[in-house]
């Protein structure tokens, strides 16, 4: 396993968790799925503290499935 506190997930909506989170100065990363709106409003937050984003945002990464799958 991990030691306590390397992995953590918060739930929560985007204005009240999402912007303390992208703000807090002690938040080193900060990965996110979701809308091309909220990403956009991530990274802006997150510049201010030159954190480091990751983001999956819209698409509908769409599958094809074959038979001999």
């Amino acid at each position: 396993g991990l030691p306590p506190g390397v992995f953590n997930l918060v739930n929560g909506d985007g204005p009240g968790v999402g912007t303390a989170l992208t703000q807090h100065p002690d938040v080193d990363m900060v990965s996110f799925t979701g809308s091309t709106r909220a990403g956009i409003a991530i990274a802006k937050n997150a510049a201010d503290t030159v954190k480091r984003v990751a983001q999956e945002l819209g698409g509908k990464s769409a599958n094809i499935i074959l038979d001999d799958a």
